[in-house]
């Protein structure tokens, strides 16, 4: 998919039902660079913690994290950077969000890791506007778990929508609106997780 294709179709998601599921949304080679910078960093993954207090509760989340800068990765990850400033730009042209920063970081589950339900932005508490995801896991089936939940707004017992982590897959929604969570994973799951924010 071209990055014009992408952003419209991000752009309609977000305006309509509030998300955005694309398949195949970059090209395997951009994935595979976004993947590779990410296993290059193993070493560096910390377990990620729960709200600002960063309290670490692995019953509740079980990944860990290393936390991205824009523009790192090297040349082979520059294509994605160039993606997601043309996406802001649309977004902002297109639906007014008034975004600024790309917050991001990798995201690692081991197998038998999930998150359970929670939203973003909790009531709007924070900058957060808009949640990315960029899956990396090539060969994914619905056998191996981790799929992301994403629930109603005003029913949050009502699954909207169940997404495959399946690599290339590109996710987005508003941050304020949807709660959502991972199932735990049979496998070893990677993905680069970010918030577009105003500020």
């Amino acid at each position: 998919m071209d990055s014009k294709a992408l952003w419209n179709t991000v752009i309609e998601g977000l305006a309509g039902p509030g998300y955005a599921v694309v398949p195949k949304a970059f090209p395997p080679d951009v994935v595979e660079a976004v993947r590779a910078e990410a296993l290059s960093r193993r070493e560096r993954f910390r377990p990620a913690g729960i709200g600002n207090q960063a309290m670490r509760v692995s019953a509740v989340r079980g990944d860990a994290i290393e936390w991205l800068e824009w523009g790192e990765g090297g040349a082979a990850m520059q294509p994605f950077w160039q993606v997601m400033e043309v996406m802001r730009e649309a977004l902002n042209r297109e639906l007014y969000l008034g975004l600024r920063e790309l917050e991001c970081h990798f995201a690692l589950y081991p197998p038998g890791g999930g998150y359970q339900r929670h939203y973003d932005n909790p009531h709007g508490r924070s900058a957060r506007i808009v949640t990315v995801l960029l899956y990396l896991n090539p060969g994914w089936r619905p056998a191996h778990g981790g799929q992301l939940h994403i629930f109603g707004p005003q029913d949050e017992s009502r699954l909207l929508c169940e997404v495959q982590p399946e690599a290339g897959t590109f996710v987005a929604f508003l941050s304020e609106r949807f709660p959502h969570e991972v199932l735990p994973a049979r496998r070893e799951r990677l993905s680069l997780t970010g918030w577009w924010r105003r500020g």
